[in-house]
């Protein structure tokens, strides 16, 4: 390695940037090192964290968001992803601090009066006796019971009537809303925002576990048995969504069905599921996304971990176009996305959190140069 590059070195010139003192000759070093993959580990002290500007947000956005100019490279994720493992360091200063603001200069979303938050912990509980419970947000999750309804912890929640054998119970999260629910036989469900699953009222006691999604939602599984005729059998799990079913034993999977987004899309991580279109089925194996188009079904190999990154508190895409990213900004942060002009036709992919103000999170993607956004109240306009 060019005695220039050594791990001091780069750790003074990382800082020197930040504080915007670096050198032209500095700043050429740190650049040939970036594009190197060289090995060398990076260190950015944490003294400096409010006086950080604008190149952190480079950084960040090179590092997290590439814009596919290439077609004929299809491996420009994967080239991330090497230049994560060199630079770990950089790495997480970019993702704690994403600076957007040059020191003394404000930021064209500064002016914002009402700040767009991140999505939180909310959702409603129908009862079936029609009754509306509010879930609390500084609550972990739901668990239901037989005839018992608590928050993770203990504590009930307060409502009217038994539960019966023939109703539902339905749990909604809106727009900027995540809701986890532990159901009587077990299993454990996440929904992501809007989205609904019809839980019914009798499940601990049904042979077949069978649920109605709309939304995304995120499933772990737990295998359960029932006496029938006699013989010990295993209890079948059954996910419907827009006329596709998906049915396990035990397993570990993401389902995807809203309305604006073509298809269903099932993504097994782990056991094995069945999914079935009409009179078309394909069994999955782990790793596979399966996705029904109302002509077939169509089975791939994806990332998982991209898959279920909102469930984990992040954004993170793959080369997809600026439309189904924005699908997911508009639902996390309650806005209407709208478009001015014809949307970029390049691909994005990287990751962010999703526990930002929305302003972070566009800023990042603005600094890839490929688009750009304004905000007008709680509309975002995504232009060229």
């Amino acid at each position: 390695m060019n005695t220039s590059n050594t791990p001091e070195r780069l750790n003074e010139i990382a800082n020197k940037w930040r504080n915007g003192t670096a050198t032209p000759q500095e700043k050429e070093i740190y650049e040939k090192w970036y594009t190197s993959f060289d090995d060398t580990e990076v260190e950015v002290t944490e003294s400096e964290h409010q006086d950080a500007h604008r190149m952190g947000a480079k950084i960040f956005a090179r590092l997290m968001i590439r814009v596919d100019h290439d077609r004929q490279v299809p491996s420009i994720f994967k080239r991330y992803q090497r230049w994560f493992s060199a630079a770990a360091a950089i790495l997480l200063f970019a993702v704690g601090y994403w600076i957007f603001k040059e020191q003394g200069q404000t930021s064209q979303y500064a002016a914002q009066t009402s700040p767009i938050l991140p999505g939180k912990r909310v959702a409603t509980l129908r009862l079936p006796n029609g009754q509306i419970v509010q879930l609390k947000e500084h609550k972990d999750g739901l668990v239901i019971n037989a005839s018992d309804l608590r928050y993770k912890g203990g504590a009930t929640i307060a409502h009217e009537g038994p539960a019966t054998n023939t109703q539902q119970i339905v749990l909604s999260t809106p727009k900027g809303g995540t809701y986890q629910v532990t159901l009587p036989d077990g299993s454990k469900v996440w929904l992501n925002a809007l989205s609904s699953i019809s839980i019914p009222a009798d499940l601990a006691t049904r042979f077949d576990r069978r649920l109605e999604l709309k939304g995304e939602a995120y499933f772990e599984i737990a295998r359960s048995h029932m006496q029938v005729n006699g013989a010990d059998r295993r209890r079948p799990f059954i996910v419907t969504a827009n006329n596709t079913t998906v049915q396990v034993l035990g397993t570990r999977f993401d389902v995807k069905s809203y309305a604006e987004e073509p298809g269903v899309r099932t993504t097994l991580l782990e056991g094995s599921v069945n999914f079935t279109s009409g009179k078309k089925h394909q069994l999955m194996l782990p790793g596979q996304r399966s996705v029904s188009n109302g002509q077939g079904i169509t089975t791939t190999y994806v990332d998982v971990d991209e898959v279920i990154a909102w469930k984990n508190g992040n954004f993170q895409f793959a080369d997809q176009k600026i439309q189904t990213i924005m699908h997911e900004i508009g639902r996390w942060y309650n806005v209407e996305v709208v478009y001015q002009g014809t949307p970029t036709r390049e691909s994005f992919g990287g990751t962010i959190s999703r526990n930002k103000p929305i302003t972070e999170v566009l800023a990042s993607l603005e600094e890839t140069g490929a688009v750009h956004f304004k905000i007008e109240g709680r509309r975002v306009v995504v232009m060229p």
